[in-house]
């Protein structure tokens, strides 16, 4: 992207090639113009003979300026919103089998009603779920028609028809009798009431064509609008088109010249004029149209012409800013307004996945065709048995009277009966699960960006799966992987190079490892403070901001000079401060000061921002003239043109009249196209210093411009405004007339220097490309830079690596492109190549590529494209990117993913498979137009890598399953026909088929599909090569599919035969009732069945938590809760029938014996799989349910050794007077006391519990030496206090022989540890007693019998101690080993028995 930044700048070409092909209305203005009749509004003047109809009415009708965004209306949502439905193949099928149904030969008694009721739920709800999204849509229309604006009243618009004159009226005045076919309003202006308009509230909807509107500040554009006239003196407003492109920059737009006197009602109902304008059209930045005006109606010679450009045409959406009032002339209305022509809706896409499953559901029908032919057949050879129980039965047996029509019309009944083996609801399964899936996504607090509070928006909910599966990542450079925020860091000045610091290119380049790479290394800070000085002792800059990006105090050494270089810096700053289009804000008013520019693009208030902060300010822009100060001095310029920027021109440029005099052009662009134009023959060491500091700059990942000048006499730029001014006139071909008028004046210019700016890195991007490499994701850079630039900034984000080779095509011919692309293929991948397992990363320019895109060239662009691990195109237009990410989809059947930021990428993002838009400082057209749009590059790591994978698992396990479970359920209805004769009879009773999938077996396989995870989100970024199952596959194939149809057969099988070999002799109820009866057959094997396939799909749930326990539990008694309920009613053949089977042991185990052998071979080959052939993601479950077990184990270690760290304790919790002691922090359990001294305990919080005594544990067959009816006695001033556990004394001497006398241990003391010991709370816990002391400053080290410390409560505010792996191997060995515990207290010496 160019200084002036704005991506979306196109000219004609470029935007209809930036649409997608599918967008029919974007059409260029060239062609519009050409094609469509011009449009022309008339204000206060009449309307042309030719233009009325017989009526005396205008023949052309405009759009309303109502808009309808919604699908639907009331009358045409049932009739369009059911043939959207049955545009899918399967509801086709499913409608094809109700109406089946109809036929008595084929429906039998089916109640046609309940035959389609399961059809009826799933159009149903789709149509509910379309219905109140469309509801929305209305809600928001409703309240944008009815928005307010200002609109002239009692004045008559002369461009639509009006009341008695309407056609409507016209036409009944003709019925009527009253046939007068005369003009009523001829005159146009004739019926104005004069002096009587004034400005009335209207709401949006009412607004027409010709209408003239005063718009307020900070109020919407209703339509699209021409600027007559604004509150501004010098014309000017101020619009917001953030709603438009996303862009939150302010704009500037001017009224029309000879319109800007218009100010009042008066002033409105005296002018006359008519606006000549060109057909709607899509492209935003473009529009031409002429005004003609005259003082008297009828003289064409004295008309004036005033070129009507797209800067005097306020439109739909954008929002009037720092402006008072404007008033305008509306143009186009509703459709016809460009933001309603760009609002087509994007590309339909569908997933991978739902592509695929057309294949599953064909081989659904070629076995449901094979079941129906087979049973046809079959049913025929019954009917030619000679004997059969049909012919004592059935009335001629069979279902025809012939074995030919008895097969024909066994196939169509049978249709019916295997019909359910196409899954209904498996289309709204998949609509509701990705529905819950895109929440979650909206949902991800890690994917929301605070400061746009901006989360991840899915905007194409049916492609989640996709994201799973990408290969291919197509990104934009600049606002994608960049900041787009802009920081002026170095310049070139007459061949003198200026600017310090490093920049984000270069640091990464130090830490590649890259020696070529040089910075400057130099106290910023330090160097910051010197500028500042050498500044003041030249001027006071009263207007420099706090945050400085250009750095260099030999800047000012040199001004001080007041030499040749001097004035060149000058010139260069006077030029950066004067050649652009910025707005002045002043955000804070008590300091006058303080400058902010509002510009088009962050380039152009960069270049700006630092000429003020050098010294050279611009100030304001008021009419035609711009004040600067200069070094303190002030300055005003009168700005005579201002040559725009566009993506072909790659340029801007202002012509100025110095205060001094005379004509100066000032030019800024890209390097390659101000060279061009440089004045031939002169500055040749200048230019070649100029292009090598550019050179160094770029190679730093700096973005640079050039700057240049050139006097003009002004008899040249005389003639030459009368050439710009009927170019800027032509309504016909004016960019083309334009560029050239252009083209005649910026040439011979004079060189001045460079600018580079930094477009630092967004954070996190670096991180996010090595890990979407790691996940076996190539990445492929198009971006407008140079090739220097791009190389760079691929080498700091890591999409360039040291280790890589880098292959740099750049051709300049056709036969070129072609020998290079071949030669680089030969020397690196062909069969004498050397260095085949190096990485690779290709560098190709947008020339070469213009080239490498033809058809004879692209195979092997392809090819060597494929083969590198990263590629970077450089100097790439909007339809080169498109072109490559077309080219990658469909050569080599990958899927695609395209993100970006811009206008330009929006080609892109739409030819993808993904398209994921950045929401940032570039605008929001790209967002607008996603699939998927967040801030932040890096949250692409988690969109793909966590969401997107977890999709793909999902939807392809649940897809399987789904399948899986309708083929059981139909095919035990095949096997109960080689009984039944094949006469296509029913298993089942015709509820449960009802009920299958709707509420049976319904949730559990949504609830994979919508819950269900192999690993969490933590592990899925820890391990990113997890996410190439997705990109090879691997989750859903067509032999998992044929795994799942024979898993399917087989557990048909089993559970039919189970059932029926438990069930066939039948038994006695007590009740006299049997249950031999096909009711009871059909339940038991749908209660089989049932419970089978939701215990499959369990066991294909990889994250089991309760909730899927409690979904897959409810499930299966859901359907004998509908036995039971079913059964009350008195139904022939199934009333009562729970009375009959439940109490039978044989129905609970014939289901049990169905479910165990069933599930036992699909459990058998899992765990084998797993145990001796488990995939990555097998290891990695394993692993992490090992690092849990494993935590699990220590952390129960560290609370047992925390129970064994606590002090034994008094047991009375009589606080002592001893200073050891503090008395507030005492804790005494209730268990360890005697009621009456409950009242004397104070009872606190629990402490920190300090490192512990060494204990000596007994040997064997020693029994405790203190039981619970045993008292140790503690002397303390004269005072007995007994106690169930054991204490300190402060009294060391007298407690130390007492303890000796007590306990005598088996081992010698081993050497003991001393450490400090603060305030803490302990716990001692025996016969289910507890008591908490606090100790403080006790100081000694003790030898303890182990089995006081046993079964302790930790504390809370426990930490671990050291050395307790120590004790834990200790308490493992044989009794009276010795475990160390030593307290002590700085405050009294250390204590060790000797």
């Amino acid at each position: 992207m160019t200084f002036f930044g704005r991506k979306k700048g196109q000219d004609n070409e470029d935007i209809e090639n930036n649409s997608d092909s599918r967008h029919k209305r974007n059409v260029s203005t060239v062609s519009a113009t050409q094609v469509l009749p011009k449009r022309c509004v008339y204000v206060n003047m009449s309307l042309p003979q030719a233009d009325l109809d017989q009526y005396g009415e205008p023949k052309t009708q405009y759009a309303a300026n109502k808009i309808r965004t919604s699908k639907y209306t009331l009358l045409t949502f049932l009739p369009k919103n059911l043939f959207e439905q049955f545009r899918r193949v399967a509801n086709i099928y499913f409608l094809f089998v109700v109406l089946l149904q109809l036929a008595p030969m084929v429906g039998g008694q089916t109640d046609p009603f309940i035959a389609a009721l399961p059809l009826i739920s799933i159009i149903a709800m789709t149509a509910i779920k379309d219905a109140f999204e469309d509801w929305k849509r209305h809600s928001q229309d409703n309240s944008l028609n009815k928005s307010k604006t200002i609109r002239l009243e009692n004045w008559v618009n002369v461009n639509i028809p009006h009341g008695q004159n309407s056609r409507l009226s016209k036409l009944l005045g003709y019925w009527f009798g009253n046939k007068n076919k005369g003009n009523n309003n001829s005159a146009g202006i004739g019926t104005n009431l004069k002096n009587s308009a004034k400005w009335t509230a209207s709401r949006w909807q009412d607004v027409k064509v010709g209408d003239i509107v005063r718009l307020e500040n900070d109020e919407s554009i209703p339509a699209d609008i021409i600027i007559l006239s604004t509150s501004e003196p010098d014309g000017l407003c101020y619009v917001e088109t953030k709603e438009l492109d996303g862009e939150t920059n302010l704009k500037i737009r001017h009224c029309i010249s000879s319109t800007a006197s218009i100010k009042s009602e008066l002033d409105c109902e005296r002018v006359s004029f008519y606006v000549e304008s060109e057909p709607p059209h899509s492209n935003l930045y473009s529009y031409t149209g002429v005004l003609r005006w005259s003082d008297q109606s009828g003289i064409e010679n004295d008309q004036k012409i005033d070129p009507v450009s797209i800067n005097n045409v306020l439109l739909r959406g954008c929002i009037l800013r720092n402006t008072e009032y404007a008033i305008g002339l509306v143009v186009f209305t509703g459709t016809d307004t460009k933001i309603m022509l760009n609002s087509g809706d994007t590309p339909s896409k569908r997933s991978r996945i739902e592509i695929e499953t057309n294949f599953h559901v064909t081989m659904n029908f070629i076995i449901l065709f094979l079941l129906c032919l087979g049973s046809a057949i079959a049913d025929g050879i019954y009917y030619l048995k000679p004997k059969s129980s049909a012919d004592f039965f059935e009335n001629g047996g069979g279902n025809g009277d012939s074995a030919d029509s008895s097969a024909f019309f066994t196939f169509w009944v049978s249709l019916i009966l295997f019909q359910n083996i196409v899954p209904i609801s498996l289309y709204i399964t998949i609509e509701m699960v990705k529905t819950v899936q895109a929440y979650f996504i909206y949902s991800d607090v890690e994917m929301y960006h605070e400061k746009l509070d901006y989360p991840c928006t899915p905007k194409t909910w049916n492609i989640s799966d996709d994201l799973g599966q990408i290969e291919y990542i197509f990104s934009d450079k600049t606002g994608t992987l960049t900041q787009n925020v802009m920081e002026f860091r170095k310049c070139t000045i007459n061949g003198i190079a200026y600017g310090l610091g490093e920049t984000d290119t270069t640091r990464g380049a130090k830490l590649a490892g890259n020696p070529d790479q040089k910075s400057d290394d130099v106290d910023l800070e330090a160097e910051k403070q010197l500028m500042l000085s050498e500044m003041a002792k030249l001027f006071d800059n009263q207007y420099i901001s706090s945050n400085l990006t250009f750095i260099d105090s030999k800047i000012y050494q040199d001004l001080r000079a007041a030499d040749r270089q001097a004035k060149a810096i000058q010139d260069f700053f006077s030029a950066l401060a004067l050649c652009h289009t910025v707005l002045v804000e002043h955000p804070d008013e008590n300091n006058p000061f303080k400058i902010e520019y509002k510009a088009q693009s962050p380039d152009e208030a960069a270049l700006v921002g630092c000429a003020r902060d050098v010294g050279f300010a611009f100030l304001e822009r008021y009419q035609d003239t711009l004040v600067i100060e200069l070094m303190g001095q002030r300055k005003e310029f009168t700005l005579l043109n201002v040559l725009e920027f566009n993506s072909t021109r790659k340029r801007m440029s202002v012509i100025l009249r110095p205060p001094e005099g005379g004509v100066v052009l000032l030019c800024k662009g890209a390097d390659s196209v101000i060279y061009e134009r440089l004045e031939k023959g002169r500055q040749t060491k200048l230019r070649e210093d100029t292009l090598a500091d550019l050179e160094i700059f770029a190679n730093e990942g700096l973005r640079t411009l050039c700057i240049a000048y050139r006097v003009i006499s002004d008899e040249e730029y005389n003639a030459w405004a009368k050439t710009y001014e009927e170019a800027a006139s032509s309504i016909y071909d004016r960019e083309e007339k334009i560029e050239q008028a252009c083209e005649m004046i910026e040439h011979s210019l004079t060189l001045m220097g460079g600018t580079a700016i930094e477009d630092r890195l967004q954070e996190g991007v670096p991180e996010c490309i090595a890990t979407l490499a790691k996940a076996g994701i190539k990445i492929w850079v198009l971006t407008g830079d140079k090739t220097e630039t791009a190389i760079n900034i691929g080498f700091a984000c890591n999409l360039l690596q040291k280790d890589m080779i880098l292959i740099v095509i750049s051709a300049s011919d056709k036969e070129s492109a072609k020998r290079q692309l071949g030669d680089a293929l030969d020397k690196f991948f062909g069969p004498d190549a050397e260095n085949k397992n190096s990485k690779h990363a290709l560098v190709i320019d947008g020339e070469t590529l213009k080239y490498a895109l033809d058809k004879k060239i692209k195979p092997q662009f392809l090819e060597l494209g494929k083969r590198c691990q990263s590629v970077v195109c450089c100097r790439v237009s909007p339809l080169q990117k498109a072109k490559v990410v077309g080219m990658v989809k469909e050569g080599l059947n990958v899927m695609t993913l395209s993100i970006g930021d811009g206008a330009n990428d929006v080609s892109m993002i739409q030819e993808a498979n993904v398209g994921v838009g950045i929401a940032g400082e570039e605008g929001r057209q790209a967002a607008m137009a996603a699939d998927y749009a967040f801030a932040q590059f890096k949250y692409l790591e988690k969109l793909l890598l966590v969401h997107g994978r977890w999709s793909y698992i999902r939807i392809a396990e649940m897809i399987s399953c789904f399948f899986y479970k309708n083929i059981v359920w139909t095919i035990a209805m095949f096997w109960y026909q080689i009984w039944a004769g094949f006469s296509a009879q029913y298993l089942y009773d015709y509820t449960y088929i009802m009920l299958y999938n709707l509420l049976f077996t319904a949730f559990p396989v949504m609830f994979l599909g919508a819950f269900d995870q192999d690993v969490d989100a933590k592990t899925s970024l820890k391990y990113p090569q997890l996410y190439k199952r997705g990109i090879l596959q691997q989750d859903f194939t067509k032999s998992k599919f044929w795994l799942y149809v024979l898993d399917a057969i087989y557990q048909s099988a089993i559970c039919f035969f189970v059932s029926f070999g438990i069930f066939q002799f039948g038994s006695s109820h007590p009740t006299g009732l049997t249950n031999n009866g096909l009711t009871d057959l059909g339940t038991i094997v749908a209660g089989s069945v049932i419970a089978t396939v939701n215990l499959y799909v369990g066991l294909n749930t990889m994250n089991w938590s309760w909730i899927a326990f409690v979904v897959i539990v409810l499930s299966i008694l859901s359907f004998y809760a509908w036995v039971e309920f079913y059964s009350v009613w008195s139904s022939i053949g199934f009333f009562r029938l729970d009375l009959i089977l439940f109490s039978e042991v044989d129905f609970w185990l014939g289901v049990l014996l169905s479910v165990i052998i069933s599930i036992l071979p699909r459990y058998t080959v899992k765990y084998l799989h797993k145990s001796y052939w488990p995939t990555d993601t097998d290891i990695i479950r394993e692993t992490i349910r090992k690092e849990k077990k494993f935590k699990r184990r220590r952390r129960r270690k560290d609370l047992e050794a925390e129970e064994d760290d606590k002090v034994p304790i008094t047991g009375s919790g009589k606080v002592l007077d001893d200073s050891s002691f503090n008395a507030s922090s005492a804790t005494i359990n209730d268990d360890m006391l005697s009621d009456n001294s409950l009242s004397d305990i104070p009872i606190v919080k629990e402490r920190m519990i300090p490192k512990l005594p060494k204990i000596i544990t007994l040997q064997k067959g020693r029994t405790a030496s203190l039981r619970s009816e045993e008292q140790l006695y503690h002397m303390q001033s004269g005072k007995r206090q007994s106690f169930t556990g054991f204490a300190y004394s402060s009294e060391e001497s007298s407690f130390e022989a007492f303890r000796r006398s007590v306990y005598k241990p088996t081992k010698p003391y081993l050497s003991r540890r001393t450490h400090q010991r603060s305030n803490t709370t302990t716990l001692v816990e025996e016969d289910s007693r507890k008591s908490y002391l606090s100790t403080t400053s006790l100081h000694r080290s003790q030898t303890l019998p182990n089995t006081l410390f046993r079964k302790m409560s930790p504390s809370p505010s426990r930490s671990p101690s050291p050395n307790r792996s120590q004790r834990f191997e200790d308490d493992r060995k044989l009794e009276g080993e010795e475990v160390e515990l030593s307290i002590m207290s700085p405050s009294t010496p250390s204590y060790s028995p000797s």
